[in-house]
C-alpha cells in the first residue's frame, strides 16, 4: 500500500469531474478528490515525505504539499483549502502524522479537503495530476467492491477505486438501467445491496 487516506470524510467530488467556476463561468476538469466535512477535521500525511510547500496558493488557499519516494518512484501530495496548517517547509514527516485541519480558504465551497496525487511532481496547470483513487485505500471502495464480488463480479478486493473496480461499477450500472458512469451514488449502492448472484 503505498499512501493511506488523508482523512475522514465522504468523497463529495472526484478526479476528472467537469467542474464550473461561478465567477469566470468556465469549466475545468477537477484534478482531485475533495472529502467532506463529516468525522475528524484533522487532515494526515498520505505517506512518509519531506514537506515541499507550506503556503498560500492562489484557488487552493492554505495549502500543504509533500514529496514522497516510494518504490524507487517519485510523487508529490497536495492538501488544500486548510483552515490551519501543522508543518513547515523541509520538514520530515511520517505517513499518517497530522499536516493540517480542514478548511474553506481558496476556492472552497465548504469546508473540505481537496487532495492531489502528482507523478513526478506538482507543476501550476496540475499537468502531472493522476487519479488519487487509483493510489490510496478507502474503506468505502472494500465495501463497494464486497457488494461487486456477491453480485458476481470478479474483481480484487483492495480498497482501490482502479480501473477493474469503475469497469464492474459500470457494467453492473448498465444491466441495472442505471446511468453507467462508474460513481456509486444511492441509487447505484441501493441497487448493489438488494443484488443478489443468480
Amino acid at each position: 500500500m503505498l499512501f493511506i487516506k488523508p482523512c475522514e470524510g465522504r468523497i463529495t467530488s472526484r478526479f476528472g469531474q467537469l467542474r464550473k467556476n461561478s465567477e469566470t463561468n468556465t469549466s475545468r476538469l477537477h484534478k482531485g478528490v475533495d472529502f467532506g466535512s463529516d468525522g475528524s477535521l484533522i487532515i494526515i500525511a498520505a505517506a512518509g515525505g519531506i514537506v515541499t510547500r507550506a503556503k498560500v496558493i492562489e484557488g487552493y488557499g492554505n495549502t500543504v504539499t509533500i514529496a514522497h519516494q516510494l518504490n524507487g518512484k517519485d510523487y508529490e501530495t497536495l492538501y488544500a483549502h486548510l483552515k490551519s496548517i501543522s508543518v513547515k517547509v523541509g520538514q520530515i514527516v511520517k505517513q499518517s502524522q497530522q499536516v493540517g485541519i480542514k478548511g474553506d480558504t481558496g476556492n472552497a465551497t465548504g469546508v473540505s479537503l481537496h487532495f492531489e496525487i502528482h507523478i513526478p511532481k506538482y507543476a501550476a496547470g496540475q499537468p502531472n495530476a493522476v487519479n488519487p483513487l487509483n493510489y490510496i485505500v478507502v474503506q468505502e471502495v472494500v465495501e463497494i467492491q464486497k457488494l461487486l464480488v456477491k453480485a458476481g463480479y470478479k474483481i480484487v478486493v483492495d480498497g482501490i477505486e482502479g480501473p477493474a473496480t469503475v469497469a464492474a461499477i459500470k457494467a453492473f450500472q448498465k444491466s441495472k438501467g442505471l446511468t453507467p458512469d462508474g460513481i456509486v451514488g444511492p441509487l447505484t449502492l441501493d441497487a448493489l445491496k438488494k443484488s443478489k448472484n443468480s
